[in-house]
């Protein structure tokens, strides 16, 4: 395996084998898809020395890919897109075949125009940076797929010129397709639980504090908190319904079910990543420090916490 050179010592390289075999080990310790992604990306650094790798799925159009996770940026850049064809990435998923560049100046270079919201007068940028090295000479990325069908590309890339070989690349393909597995594997139905009632609304202590604005737009799921753009589509949908349900009926506690079986939200009917959906949506509001956060409380569980008041303003909603 090669490891690029960064001022500390790296752990000693470890045969394919091996390191696969204890990265499996760790996974089967993983209680929820977080912490799966989380466990991956840490794996491919210390058992294979890929210190910078990024994962991303594919959206519900099918025609570009979102940022989930990353590992070894300072800025994560969940939410960010590439889309089919653009970059090594892009081409990855185009194509479903791994593919790795041994000279590069720049990881994920790719150009796309800046969207704006239906209202043009509002012009307001939706574009989340794409994390990368500022000079990455390497880059390796491998498609996770299912049953023939694209879930996402995983991606490394390495200051070092030359840095990734034949080996490293079937090991990631090795590790994008566990991925894929883990991602479609948390979009299986939870059963249902006795004793439950989903639309209980506990007692909820309202914070305190100046209101934050949280703005929807239908049209594509764009979602604004105080004027900056935080997520668009399923995501966006899913953060607008969780808030109007917090400030309608004081909710705070939901489930994975009702969530998938609500038809506002234009959940894919085939193999809808909801579990996946909603760790993007966890990543990105804890990236940005918005106001509302989500915390998963057991298997097809979770809630909300709210740090401040919050005024909604749906636009086409």
């Amino acid at each position: 395996m090669n490891a690029e050179t960064s001022g500390t010592d790296l752990p000693p390289a470890r045969d394919a084998l091996s390191g696969l075999a204890e990265l499996i080990g760790r996974l089967g310790r993983c209680c929820d898809l977080d912490e799966v992604l989380t466990c991956s990306l840490d794996a491919l650094a210390d058992l294979f020395g890929f210190e910078h790798s990024i994962l991303l799925m594919l959206d519900e159009r099918g025609s570009s890919l979102y940022t989930i996770a990353t590992r070894g940026y300072e800025r994560p850049g969940i939410g960010s897109e590439v889309r089919f064809g653009a970059g090594i990435v892009g081409k990855v998923a185009a194509e479903g075949r791994p593919m790795r560049a041994n000279n590069l100046q720049r990881m994920l270079v790719y150009a796309r125009r800046a969207r704006e919201s239906h209202d043009p007068s509002t012009a307001e940028d939706t574009e989340i940076p794409l994390p990368g090295l500022p000079k990455a000479n390497s880059q390796m990325a491998a498609p996770a797929m299912v049953m023939g069908e694209l879930v996402g590309v995983l991606a490394v890339e390495s200051a070092q010129l030359g840095a990734f070989s034949a080996e490293d690349e079937y090991v990631l393909s090795v590790v994008a397709h566990l991925l894929a597995n883990a991602i479609d594997l948390g979009g299986v139905e939870e059963p249902e639980r006795a004793g439950t009632d989903d639309g209980a609304a506990p007692a909820v202590v309202p914070p305190l504090g100046s209101a934050s604005t949280i703005r929807f737009f239908a049209v594509d799921g764009s979602t604004f908190i105080d004027d900056d753009y935080l997520i668009k589509g399923v995501a966006g949908r899913i953060l607008w319904r969780l808030a109007r349900e917090y400030v309608d009926h004081g909710r705070t506690e939901f489930t994975n079910r009702e969530i998938r079986l609500d038809p506002t939200l234009e959940l894919p009917t085939f193999r809808d990543n909801l579990e996946s959906r909603l760790v993007l949506l966890k990543r990105r509001l804890d990236e940005r420090g918005a106001p509302l956060r989500i915390e998963r409380t057991a298997r097809g569980r979770f809630r909300i916490e709210v740090g401040h008041p919050l005024r909604l303003e749906g636009v086409g909603a």
